[in-house]
């Protein structure tokens, strides 16, 4: 501090010499922090909005509905019940992130076992996510879904190893589905040939994987798709007579799919090309293998090759498309 002073003491005195005006540094700082310290202040309160929101909502709550929120929280726990956590942004459900199992809630924190996990470059730390569960009846309420913040998330590259979130305000029946669902009812109106993903950059020179026909009596045993409904978002359908030599078809798989659709309106198909990523895999009538399939990206050819445009949510070509059907 002594040395401070020195050195104030010391400006001031040159400023003299050179005819300059009284400068007061402890004034100039005093204004300078003035200035800075609101705006400081201004940005950690914008930066953190979401978090002071959702810790001011939390504590609200804890005082309101701390009974039930512990019965909610001791069923998840107990129930080994699974969640299913997806990004969510501006009331959208983004990507998905993981399948876990809530291991224990604890600190105003829930602590997760990772079932599976998906890549993201995403900075996940305060990020707002939404969960969704089986949905279960609480006092008479049904609960399928809560959205909170990531507390805690450690990666090992872009591969997530643990996830933490912050307990949620309050837990709720939310509507899952984005898109309505249109349901095929004649076999034929919406054809699909599959080729594996790993095909994506040369799959027109080969013969599909997998695909619907046009005459299913004909082909008896013979493995082949029907497709149970489409919506802007994905599709899905079952493998019938499924037989070894199919692509990958877990879980997070990929599929290149060749998709056409009839319309009453023009009496023609409309076709589009897109990769799918294998949501769910459920076992269907005669041992036929049920397949939920999400649209990750639309893909255009050029110079007669394809490239892949990302798609967030849905093909706003085909909304566009199966909106015109339903008018």
């Amino acid at each position: 501090m002594v040395r401070f002073l020195a050195q104030s003491n010391y400006l001031r005195e040159v400023q003299r010499t050179f005819g300059g005006g009284h400068l007061d540094v402890m004034e100039l700082l005093s204004r300078t922090l003035s200035v800075a310290v609101p705006m400081a202040v201004v940005y950690v309160l914008w930066r953190y909005r979401l978090l002071i929101l959702h810790v001011a909502g939390r504590w609200a709550s804890r005082l309101l509905r701390r009974r039930k929120r512990r019965a909610v929280e001791n069923y998840l726990v107990s129930r080994g019940v699974v969640l299913e956590v997806c990004l969510y942004s501006g009331g959208v459900v983004g990507r998905k992130l993981c399948n876990a199992r809530v291991v224990s809630v604890a600190g105003g924190k829930m602590q997760l076992q990772l079932l599976d996990a998906n890549s993201t470059f995403t900075q996940l730390k305060h990020q707002p996510v939404i969960c969704f569960t089986r949905p279960f009846a609480y006092s008479g309420k049904r609960i399928n879904a809560f959205t909170t913040l990531v507390a805690h998330v450690e990666k090992r590259g872009v591969v997530i190893k643990e996830l933490s979130l912050l307990t949620p305000v309050r837990y709720r029946f939310i509507l899952r589905r984005r898109h309505s669902r249109q349901r095929v009812a004649r076999e034929g109106a919406v054809r699909v040939k599959a080729w594996s993903g790993r095909k994506a950059r040369t799959f027109w020179m080969f013969r599909p994987d997998l695909q619907t026909v046009n005459n299913p009596a004909r082909y008896d045993a013979r493995t082949r798709l029907a497709v149970e409904n489409i919506s802007a978002g994905g599709l899905r359908l079952y493998i019938v007579n499924p037989k070894g030599g199919m692509p990958p078809l877990d879980p997070g798989s990929q599929l290149v799919l060749r998709v056409s659709i009839w319309s009453p309106k023009t009496r023609k198909y409309s076709f589009f090309t897109a990769m799918g990523a294998v949501r769910s895999r459920f076992s269907g009538r005669g041992g036929a293998i049920g397949l939920g399939i999400q649209f990750m990206a639309e893909g255009e050819k050029v110079k007669g090759r394809y490239t892949w445009h990302s798609v967030h949510g849905e093909i706003p070509a085909l909304a566009q498309f199966l909106a015109e059907i339903e008018e």
